[in-house]
């Protein structure tokens, strides 16, 4: 019985300790805790927006994280991002229109309705843009793929 009691505290003790706060190894003054550890390496939406030199994003842009996917950077990336912008459907629309062929992508097909589609091909790639109206903003998804051959 004496060794499940001793046990029993190892474990209490073990568990409660884990809960607690370690204070900074390297600086005793400072009290930086583990959440604001990882603010500090995430990085922000602009980093994340400079990573894709050849895409014009329209001002008011907030990235969706939690639902992009893409691989690669520069001129050289593909996948999916997701984003809303604080401007409405049409403004993202001419948006986009007037300033991806700046870094040199060709409109192919654009579609107007509930849903706007722009289709854009540069090099080796195809970029689809897709707006979704909404009652403030537009919540607007870039899907870019190597072109088929």
């Amino acid at each position: 019985m004496s060794f499940f009691r001793t046990f029993f505290v190892f474990m209490l003790i073990f568990s409660l300790a884990s809960c607690a706060e370690i204070s900074s190894l390297t600086n005793p003054g400072s009290s930086t805790t583990v959440s604001e550890v990882s603010e500090l390496n995430e990085p922000t939406q602009e980093d994340v927006l400079n990573q894709f030199s050849d895409v014009a994003f329209p001002p008011e842009t907030y990235l969706d994280l939690t639902k992009s996917v893409v691989v690669g950077s520069d001129e050289n990336w593909f996948g999916q991002i997701y984003f809303n912008s604080g401007l409405d459907a049409n403004s993202v629309f001419n948006y986009f229109k007037e300033h991806m062929p700046d870094t040199g992508w060709f409109l192919i097909m654009e579609q107007q309705g509930n849903q706007i589609f722009l289709v854009y091909e540069k090099d080796l790639r195809t970029a689809i843009i897709s707006i979704s109206r909404k009652r403030s903003g537009a919540d607007t998804i870039l899907a870019v793929a190597p072109r088929a051959q």
